[in-house]
């Protein structure tokens, strides 16, 4: 697979999508947010299960409303429509963990990079020698509902792909070309990532065990020491030892006490 003109090839990406949610994949050069765009499509009316891919985002955002932009062909910018059923809607949490997998999965398959999970959602991937690790996908995932009341995700990714060490946007990140891999090539992820995130997705809404056996298969959090930044600028120390059926973490501190979280910045600290 190619990318046409600088852009992920959108012909090559509906295709090999075909026969599963996505039904129809769009690719700009440039908009505002893709996620604002995509839940602007849903208040009007728009059916579930679009794709929207921009080279470049003016106003990008990640969680907690923190922006972020990357300049022309060094990301996948990528965010998908996707109907919430009753029964799952109590589950609309794990959304963005299931997306991380599917992150995961398609960055180990196109790339051959070792990549993983720091809880909920941030991509990691391990450093090679001479090569600079660190985070390389953010995901963000919101509600949006359509006129007749159905409810649907929002869920954007942002990918890191041939981004340069002086444009990564804090220490800690990375991208596919600075972790080692060659030519990382938009078109070949968007389409492991369209079809795994199909495949999560549907075991999302059937089989909640499974999802969760696939998320702490990808996590590289659990069973490392970690620092926890809570709400109301408190701070937590201890081993995250689990992530429960709704999504949170389960980290037990210094007195062996376990606090089951939904919420917090995690780091992840060297061995004692």
């Amino acid at each position: 697979m190619t990318e046409t003109a600088g852009l992920p090839d959108r012909a090559a990406i509906a295709a090999a999508v075909r026969g599963t949610r996505w039904h129809d994949v769009s690719v700009l050069p440039t908009t505002g947010s893709t996620n604002a765009d995509l839940a602007d499509g849903v208040r009007a009316g728009d059916e579930a299960g679009r794709v929207l891919i921009a080279d470049v985002q003016t106003a990008g955002r990640g969680r907690h409303q923190r922006s972020w932009s990357a300049p022309s062909g060094t990301q996948l910018s990528i965010s998908v429509t996707v109907a919430v059923p009753a029964a799952a809607a109590p589950r609309a949490g794990w959304l963005s963990l299931v997306t991380g997998v599917a992150a995961v999965r398609a960055v180990r398959e196109v790339t051959g990079l070792t990549a993983g999970l720091k809880w909920p959602n941030d991509v990691l991937l391990e450093a090679a020698e001479g090569k600079r690790g660190g985070k390389t996908a953010g995901i963000l995932s919101e509600l949006a509902t359509a006129p007749d009341g159905r409810l649907v995700a929002v869920i954007g990714t942002g990918l890191n792909t041939e981004l340069a060490a002086a444009d990564v946007p804090v220490p800690t990140a990375t991208s596919l070309r600075l972790a080692g891999a060659d030519d990382p090539d938009r078109t070949a992820l968007a389409v492991a990532y369209l079809q795994h995130l199909d495949a999560g997705l549907t075991a999302w809404t059937d089989d909640p065990a499974a999802a969760r056996a696939a998320y702490l298969d990808a996590c590289v959090t659990v069973g490392q020491r970690v620092r926890v930044e809570l709400p109301a600028d408190e701070v937590l120390h201890g081993s995250a030892v689990d992530v429960d059926l709704e999504g949170r973490i389960v980290v037990a501190d210094e007195a062996g006490t376990r606090h089951v979280l939904s919420a917090g910045d995690v780091t992840h600290l060297r061995p004692a």
